[in-house]
């Protein structure tokens, strides 16, 4: 048997045994509901269904595979980081201007940087003082980069491209990047470490499940959300699901 799932049952029977000893201790007052110790596994149970460990889990009256799955095909878009501002966080984004407009962007404490594809006036060493000032600040995250028509062409982990470029290792420098994005090179831009594809976009009505079983297949605690013209919304947020997609099968068990 899988260390993961000993370990797991391990999880479970201290659960059960701290749940049977406090109800002893209390003289019986202390009631154990099914549910209770339903939701109280969840973030066990969940591990071992996302991870394919077990397809379903009965205790009781209660399965949580049917809750799991009503919760993993919810619509993600009330989960996502829009641009706009919807309620889970705003994605500050901010175009890639003159130099002169780096303070600005630390005030507004910018998130990502947006580029677009064939722009034609990209310099080298500006983009560099830009990645230079902004990845000083835990904000800054992101590159993004759009097709010239304003639909999505990938996102970019910031700083794998300023420690790239600084580390001066024949990969590519800040003047192939801005010649990259002047002639819309995709096949080099597609190569920088950290980037990811909008091929590999979250559509709006796209399930829990799908997006969670996506960014476990490339690795990545985070993915662009575009709308039906592909254009970028958001980005959904690996942790900010798996909690919200417990929320939702809790919700479930009670009934909610």
């Amino acid at each position: 048997m899988e260390l993961t799932i000993l370990i797991s049952i391990a999880i479970f029977i201290g659960v059960v045994a701290l749940l049977a000893y406090l109800r002893m201790k209390s003289g019986n007052k202390f009631e154990i509901k099914n549910s209770e110790i339903a939701i109280a596994l969840i973030p066990i149970v969940l591990f071992l269904l996302l991870t394919g460990k077990i397809q379903k889990f009965e205790f009781g009256d209660l399965k949580i595979e049917a809750a799991f799955v009503q919760a993993s095909q919810a619509a993600i878009k009330s989960q996502i980081s829009e641009l706009e501002g919807l309620p889970v966080e705003t994605l500050r984004s901010d175009s890639k201007e003159g130099v002169g407009r780096i303070p600005e962007l630390v005030r507004r404490k910018t998130q990502a940087l947006v580029f677009r594809m064939g722009h034609g006036g990209y310099y080298g060493p500006a983009i560099e003082q830009y990645l230079d000032e902004l990845t000083k600040y835990p904000f800054f995250q992101y590159i993004v980069i759009n097709n010239n028509d304003g639909t999505l062409f990938g996102m970019i982990d910031a700083m794998e491209v300023a420690a790239t470029i600084k580390s001066y290792d024949g990969l590519f420098n800040s003047r192939d990047f801005a010649n990259w994005l002047n002639r819309s090179d995709a096949g080099q831009l597609a190569g920088i470490p950290g980037f990811t594809s909008a091929e590999h976009s979250l559509h709006q009505d796209a399930d829990k499940k799908a997006a969670l079983e996506l960014m476990e297949s490339l690795n990545l605690e985070a993915l662009p959300v575009v709308d039906g013209q592909q254009r970028l919304v958001g980005i959904v947020n690996r942790s900010r699901l798996t909690a919200s997609l417990i929320i939702d099968v809790t919700k479930h068990l009670e009934g909610k």
